[in-house]
């Protein structure tokens, strides 16, 4: 499947440098842990526009915080 636009930019912001050995390089890599709490939160927040006050909602949102770890 294509890759969206939308997580290009949150692989972007999880994407850190690494200091290699040999100063006459830099080299990136995304911090795999980092992309994956952005995605989760990305998921958390598109929910959020549905009415907290809906309890389905309200249960989805706390049941994926509870079960990745993010707050």
């Amino acid at each position: 499947f294509p890759v969206t636009i939308r997580i290009l930019e949150l692989m972007e912001q999880a994407t850190v440098q690494v200091d290699p050995d040999d100063r006459e390089w830099v080299f990136f890599k995304v911090d795999q842990a980092k992309f994956a709490e952005l995605i989760v939160r990305e998921c958390i927040d598109s929910l959020k526009p549905l009415s907290r006050n809906h309890s389905m909602v309200g249960a989805a949102i706390d049941t994926i915080r509870e079960h990745f770890g993010v707050e």
